[in-house]
């Protein structure tokens, strides 16, 4: 759905806080005191899509209307996946900024800079995620499009419970495996019966990733189930994106929180930090550009290739995956014949294939 910018902003409110001491006072800087916070996030709590990305024109036009309605001694903090493309603009110009330009003038754009990037606080942190995984996620729910609410739940319903469970404590592997299946039979059932044929095929791939995800969880002798899936590019972006905020916190976290004390300060109105801030982009730069100790293919990788190649290797893990094949001869016409046509199957047995299908019945509100 499109983002109405002329329309009501209250339903990315996301609340006020009291600020103290926030701003140095005087003639050229007014106090700040407020602080009100607006998330432009494309789903809901239950991962059910409310919105677009917003184009760059759209969310700067948006970022001024709101703006525009407090008095100066109110921030107005912005975040939100929705805020995507702006926030990739942001870091396209960083990087493509000249260092041979005066003090003066790298002074002031860094500082509009790191205004603009404080405003959008922790953008790619701020995903409502069901999925990890980006791109799996944008495709998951965009194959639920004008989907009802209860086939949403329902879908959501798989993934928690067969694809990518957080417990299967007394379960065999077998169990685990043949849970996996089931749910992929599930999310058949809900292609065939609930979805037109395009939304069907993007619906049944994207669960299958998910699945893939699921066979590669590893399990703990309890029973807790871990598993490593990728963040990954962006939507739209190659597959060497790097996320340069994830990354410095983990390969210098000691720059990353001086980076982010910086920004505060910036924020707050402290004065004399360009070439503070300058300095410590060089020195990001030098890190993270520098030799990360990782050789691939007679080649010494940075940290930015180190990460890119860590990415490719993780996908093809998952792209080579073979799913289960447990259940055949499925029949898909309704839910009592779809359970009929399963329960002889797998590892699971009668009693927790009874227990499924008051579950499933439950999410598709069927009585």
């Amino acid at each position: 759905m499109s983002m109405n910018i002329a329309g009501d902003y209250s339903q990315f409110y996301a609340g006020t806080e009291q600020l103290k001491s926030y701003g140095s006072g005087g003639d050229a800087i007014v106090p700040k005191d407020t602080l009100v916070k607006y998330e432009f996030n494309t789903t809901d709590e239950e991962g059910r899509q409310i919105m677009d990305p917003m184009s760059k024109k759209e969310a700067l036009q948006a970022m001024e209307e709101i703006s525009g309605q407090y008095g100066e001694n109110v921030i107005v903090e912005f975040s939100g996946d929705g805020l995507d493309a702006l926030a990739q603009s942001i870091r396209e110009q960083a990087k493509s900024r000249s260092w041979e330009q005066t003090e003066e003038y790298q002074a002031e754009q860094a500082r509009k800079q790191a205004l603009m990037e404080q405003n959008i606080v922790h953008l790619e942190n701020t995903h409502r995620l069901i999925i990890p995984n980006i791109q799996t996620n944008r495709a998951l729910y965009d194959s639920l499009e004008n989907a009802p609410e209860s086939i949403v739940k329902a879908a959501n319903g798989i993934i928690k419970n067969y694809l990518l469970p957080h417990d299967v404590s007394g379960m065999t592997e077998e169990q685990r495996r043949d849970a996996i299946s089931f749910g992929l039979e599930e999310a058949r059932y809900l292609a065939e019966n609930y979805l037109d044929d395009q939304h069907a095929a993007d619906f049944i791939s994207a669960m299958e990733t998910i699945a893939k995800y699921g066979m590669n969880g590893t399990v703990s002798e309890n029973g807790r189930v871990t598993y490593h899936i990728e963040k990954g590019p962006m939507v739209g972006a190659p597959d060497d994106f790097v996320h340069e905020s994830d990354l410095l916190k983990e390969k210098a976290p000691d720059l990353y929180r001086e980076l982010q004390e910086l920004n505060q300060r910036i924020v707050k109105g402290e004065t004399g930090w360009g070439r503070k801030f300058m300095d410590l982009q060089r020195r990001i730069q030098d890190k993270l550009g520098g030799s990360s100790g990782t050789v691939y293919q007679g080649k010494m990788l940075n940290y930015y290739e180190e990460a890119a190649a860590k990415f490719q290797s993780w996908k093809k893990t998952m792209n080579e995956t073979t799913l289960p094949s447990v259940y055949g001869n499925v029949n898909y016409t309704d839910i009592t014949s779809f359970f009929d046509s399963l329960h002889s199957q797998g590892s699971l047995g009668m009693e927790w294939f009874a227990e499924a299908q008051t579950r499933f019945a439950r999410w598709l509100g069927i009585s």
